[in-house]
């Protein structure tokens, strides 16, 4: 309630009634800033609509964040996945390999929690708001909400009687006014024609029509005063039933409010992840796994399982067996062009990880070597004795009708553990005379690859993701960018043969390259 004054500007809203031509047009017809002006309700029932439009773009902002949530919990996940196949196939170790796969876990498990982050924003607060605005605003079928229509009639209801009675106000003022020129153009004339002394009657007629003007004045003014009192007298209580009405959507505006303040702070908790218990763990877990790095644990290890901490089967002397001998049999012995593929070159402690290493596919020892067995060291009379005897034992064996099965093993051995038996040969005690050339080769070269069976046609383009020396003269030597051809399928150790574009060919860690797209 107003404490002074008689209500809001009189002048304005006459102004405003007179340039109106009926109520309702006066309610539109709006030419001030104040509430209490004819139809400057409306703003107050324009917040009721403002209202539900408030509850869809909450809904699309909700919306919007849970597609990004959703976005970057995916990207974590592919991220961590691509890194740890990337660690894995590197050659990083130990506890050092165990700390930085340890960023992957992190990110897969922080995907997670972003991904309930989504499932929380879209399952909860998104359907919480969608439910509050279905109950607290109900459409019509002409359109617009029936809150909005019920703003509208109480507003409109309050302060038609006031209107009314300021568009008779009004009137009377316009009466007024229109009076008072009449009454001043009339003294004008008058005092005109005294002063142009025009005949006694002209003055005489124009004296009495300025006194009728006056008494006109006089009339409407009275009028005027009195429409103008009565709409004072009504103003009090057109000012206490707007109030009544603009309270009741204070209310209603005080519940959204209140519970877009609640939602805001659900939707805080669910993007909250310091307090969530579950992310505090994932990072304790990173941080405990990265102290765990131990410097001295992964050298020692790297001793034990690639360097000189390795076991080794140490070559040894190894008496003569007939035994032995008895798993060739004499169709063998006439195979020159089968072998016997080597066993036993070195060995590991079965508890022990070895990494994959390149290996030969086949590796024959040609038969016109010393029998296994036999003492490689032995003249050449001992040795066709011991083939004499050796064929009379396989003859009687075979007039029993009993023959023996052919024993060959086929176990892979490692490149680097064929240059180790390959540089026995050139000792003093182990002449290529003794043995009639390399026996890890049937070609006699020293190259153990070149009786593979050439590889399936591959031509596929591959870039170079590290640095890497060949060892070897079959392996190739690249820069981490370089590109070239691999020609190869990969094995089962993980090598592939390529070419490099100067025509080498040669082979090559397959997890140090990726295809070109």
């Amino acid at each position: 309630m107003r404490k002074e004054g008689r209500g809001p500007s009189h002048g304005v809203l006459l102004r405003a009634a007179a340039m109106s031509g009926s109520y309702d047009e006066s309610m539109i017809d709006v030419s001030s800033d104040s509430f209490w002006e004819v139809g400057n309700y409306k703003r107050s029932v324009k917040r009721v609509d403002d209202g539900s439009r408030l509850c869809n773009d909450l809904m699309n902002c909700l919306h919007e964040r849970a597609r990004i949530e959703k976005s970057y919990a995916q990207q974590l996940t592919e991220w961590g996945k691509r890194w740890r196949q990337l660690i894995e196939k590197g050659p990083q170790y130990g506890t050092l390999e165990r700390a930085w796969s340890a960023l992957c876990t992190e990110a897969e498990k922080v995907s997670d929690l972003h991904m309930e982050v989504k499932s929380a924003l879209m399952g909860e607060d998104y359907e919480k708001l969608k439910n509050w605005q279905r109950d607290s605003y109900h459409k019509q079928m002409i359109g617009g909400y029936k809150e909005t229509k019920e703003a509208e009639d109480g507003f409109r209801k309050a302060q038609k009687p006031w209107a009314k009675k300021l568009k008779e106000m009004e009137t009377m003022k316009k009466s007024y006014h229109s009076a008072c020129k009449e009454e001043k153009l009339a003294a004008s004339r008058e005092t005109n024609s005294k002063l142009e002394n025009n005949n006694p009657d002209a003055q005489k007629k124009l004296q009495e029509k300025v006194e009728k003007c006056q008494q006109e004045v006089q009339k409407t003014k009275e009028r005027y005063q009195k429409s103008l009192e009565e709409l004072d007298k009504l103003t009090p209580q057109y000012m206490e039933n707007m109030e009544q009405v603009f309270e009741q959507w204070q209310q209603f505006e005080d519940t959204r409010i209140c519970f877009f303040r609640e939602l805001l702070l659900e939707v805080k908790q669910h993007l909250d992840l310091s307090t969530n218990h579950r992310f505090q763990t994932i990072y304790q877990t990173l941080e405990d796994t990265v102290s765990a790095v131990d410097a001295e644990d992964d050298l020692k290890w790297f001793r034990s399982n690639h360097g000189p901490g390795m076991p080794m089967n140490w070559p040894q002397f190894e008496d003569w067996s007939i035994d032995l001998n008895r798993t060739l049999s004499k169709r063998e012995k006439k195979k020159p062009s089968e072998g016997v593929t080597l066993t036993g070159i070195s060995q590991t402690a079965p508890d022990q990880h070895v990494p994959p290493v390149k290996t030969s596919s086949s590796l024959n020892v040609p038969t016109n070597t010393a029998p296994v067995g036999s003492n490689p060291f032995g003249d050449g009379e001992e040795e066709e004795q011991e083939e004499e005897e050796q064929q009379q034992q396989e003859e009687e064996e075979e007039t029993t009708a009993v023959e023996q099965p052919t024993t060959v093993n086929h176990i892979s051995v490692k490149k680097e553990e064929i240059k180790t038996a390959s540089s026995m040969e050139k000792t003093t005690e182990w002449s290529d005379e003794d043995t009639g050339g390399n026996p890890f080769s049937s070609n006699g070269d020293g190259n153990p690859f070149e009786d593979e069976p050439a590889p399936s046609a591959v031509s596929v383009a591959v870039r170079a993701l590290y640095d890497y020396d060949g060892q070897e003269q079959d392996e190739l030597t690249f820069n981490a960018g370089e590109e070239l051809t691999k020609i190869g399928e990969e094995d089962d150790q993980g090598w592939c043969k390529g070419r490099l574009k100067s025509g080498q060919t040669g082979l090559y860690p397959a997890n140090y390259v990726e295809d070109i797209q």
